[in-house]
């Protein structure tokens, strides 16, 4: 349960320690007009690749709703996982 706990405030705390570095890099850098541009552009570009999978995935890996989920169960000494039905 602890190990949940913590990824989950890992991945929390993530995009927080990001920005954090990235403004730091900025006001130490103090890159010009045009390196912002590009960076910016590079985000952009990170975002909507991120967008895409996630939107592929959701896609590709649905169930339908109508369907009727099974509980993981124990069988012949065996664990048979979840599936929907």
């Amino acid at each position: 349960m602890i190990r949940i706990l913590l990824l989950n405030a890992f991945l929390f705390l993530m995009p927080f320690v990001l920005t954090y570095i990235w403004v730091r890099f900025i006001a130490a850098k103090e890159p010009s007009a045009q390196t912002r541009k590009y960076y910016a552009f590079a985000a952009l570009a990170g975002l909507v690749l991120v967008l895409a999978s996630l939107l592929t995935y959701r896609v590709s890996t649905g169930n339908a709703p109508e369907g009727t989920y099974i509980s993981p169960s124990y069988k012949d000494g065996q664990i048979v996982p979840g599936r929907f039905e």
